[in-house]
């Protein structure tokens, strides 16, 4: 993986605030059900510019965005996962 400097954000501020509120409530709401069907291991998003894979791991919510150009997004987020 490779940090890009020059990349712009694609949300703005309040979008990006709205973002992680429904993120936060989606992996709130989903670990109470951990006991009835698993605990959630990732969280996958495609959209037509980019892919969102979120997981959450030791109280840390991860929020990644992909170019949805990239092949083998389930190598890639094993490879992100095994990395934090």
């Amino acid at each position: 993986m490779q940090f890009q400097p020059d990349l712009k954000p694609l949300l703005k501020a309040e979008e990006i605030k709205n973002e992680f509120f429904i993120v936060s409530t989606l992996i709130s709401l989903r670990k109470a059900n951990d006991s009835s069907i698993g605990k959630l291991d990732h969280i996958v998003f495609k959209h037509s510019k980019i892919n969102i894979v979120v997981f959450h791991k030791k109280n840390i919510t991860f929020y990644v965005s992909i170019d949805n150009k990239v092949k083998n997004l389930e190598k890639l987020v094993s490879l992100i996962k095994k990395q934090s």
